[in-house]
């Protein structure tokens, strides 16, 4: 082929590639114009899923929630709301968002719902409570400070009583606060895995031994969040710190703020205690979906390109997600590491695995190997009868004993099947 003719054939293509581009483009406008115009509804005790639906109705749009958004919503699809929006679709779509720590992307045909970076502070599902303190650690302001009392100071500022844990960050916190009144200096030393406070009294104090106020006003009021942004665990950088919502699971339970290491809030992020539910899907897509969940980069290595491809129903409640995880793999045959380290969950295709006879093609006289439907499923009882996994099987997966077990039991249920009488002969 020569070069004139080539680029004959290469110019239509990228010009139908730029005009491809040009009408996702449009599209996108479209869409944002749509959002810019005003739009009144207003929904009573409605499912998230039902007022995204109507909302979008009215407005002419199309939403759609992420798997993540689902994960991260209190009930899921079916978390219920009431709202009355009444102006620019942007600004009442964000509003109503704002309340569950969700946000929304525009694309090229729908827009489609995720969650905030703010939600990684909740393990796991959040509850409604979860989601008011997180807000209020965000938003409410610490203007009092009571001199060497900053649980009492934290209390106040969040309107409920609230831990925060281990007890040397409320040291560093109470020095934060102090500092910002212009109270003693304050120099923080690290010995192992402890940051050690220490108070250097003022050089100059007040030769009348007056006592000092209890109640302090901050001249810059600041919130929870900021404070926590500036304290460390074990590393002399603030970046190596990370905290997270804990202790609201029962009735009339404290909660906790706990700040940790980046590694040991990895770990808990992995002990969260989930309930999952797949049916008849890939196993590569479980195992993607869980880990999206940890916040970890997932790495799979595999020599069959089939593996993973396979269609499972998995449905456990109340395991630690490290473990689903663990589960899922070893049941397609496979091996798992986890290393908090790397941030990394590499999952490889074990040597030991047993690889499924090839397919053989369709026979001229119209079989239809691998293309026939299921017609059971094998479930295993793990972990003592907690919970099941579930593979489905179709007849093309059976031996030939099962086949005639089969066929035997449908006899015994349905009866036996009349065939069709035999059309008679031109000779009869």
């Amino acid at each position: 082929m020569s070069a004139k003719s080539f680029r004959k054939m290469v110019v239509p293509m990228v010009a139908l590639v730029c005009i491809s581009a040009g009408f996702a483009q449009a599209d996108k406008l479209q869409l944002q114009e749509k959002l810019s115009k005003d739009v009144k509804i207003q929904l009573r005790d409605v499912t998230i899923v039902e007022a995204l639906e109507k909302i979008g109705q009215k407005a002419g749009v199309k939403f759609v929630l992420s798997d993540e958004a689902v994960w991260k919503l209190p009930y899921g699809e079916a978390t219920r709301l009431s709202v009355a929006l009444d102006g620019p679709l942007t600004d009442s779509m964000t509003e109503m968002l704002n309340a569950f720590f969700m946000r929304y992307t525009v694309g090229d045909e729908e827009i489609t719902i995720y969650p905030r970076p703010e939600l990684e502070h909740i393990l796991g599902r959040p509850t409604a409570k979860q989601l008011e303190l997180l807000k209020d650690i965000y938003t409410n302001q610490i203007r009092v400070y009571y001199l060497d009392e900053v649980q009492k100071t934290m209390n106040e500022a969040l309107n409920q009583e609230v831990l925060i844990s281990p007890i040397h960050i409320q040291g560093q916190l109470d020095g934060l606060l102090r500092q910002l009144v212009g109270k003693d200096p304050i120099i923080y030393e690290t010995v192992g895995r402890q940051v050690r406070l220490t108070v250097v009294e003022e050089a100059h104090k007040s030769e009348q031994n007056e006592p000092e106020d209890t109640e302090l006003l901050l001249p810059t009021p600041v919130t929870l969040v900021q404070l926590i942004s500036q304290v460390q665990v074990e590393r002399n950088e603030p970046r190596y710190t990370r905290w997270y919502i804990s202790g609201m699971d029962f009735a009339r339970q404290i909660p906790e703020i706990r700040v940790v290491s980046v590694g040991d809030f990895r770990k808990a992020k992995l002990g969260q205690v989930v309930d999952i539910s797949f049916k008849d899907e890939k196993a590569d897509a479980i195992i993607q979906r869980l880990a999206k969940w940890t916040g970890m980069r997932l790495l799979v290595f595999k020599n069959d390109p089939s593996w993973l491809s396979e269609r499972i129903s998995v449905d456990m409640q109340n395991v630690k997600l490290r473990q689903a995880i663990l589960n899922i793999v070893s049941t397609v045959n496979g091996k798992i590491d986890i290393d908090v380290g790397d941030n990394e969950i590499r999952v490889y295709e074990s040597s030991k695995r047993t690889k499924k006879p090839a397919t053989s093609k369709a026979s001229k006289g119209g079989g239809r190997a691998g293309s026939d439907g299921y017609v059971g499923k094998i479930s295993i009882p793990m972990d003592g009868g907690k919970y099941y996994i579930e593979f489905m099987l179709r007849e093309s997966d059976l031996t030939g004993e099962l086949k005639k077990l089969r066929e035997e039991k449908m006899k015994e249920i349905l009866g036996e099947v009349t065939k069709p009488a035999k059309k008679p002969t031109k000779s009869e």
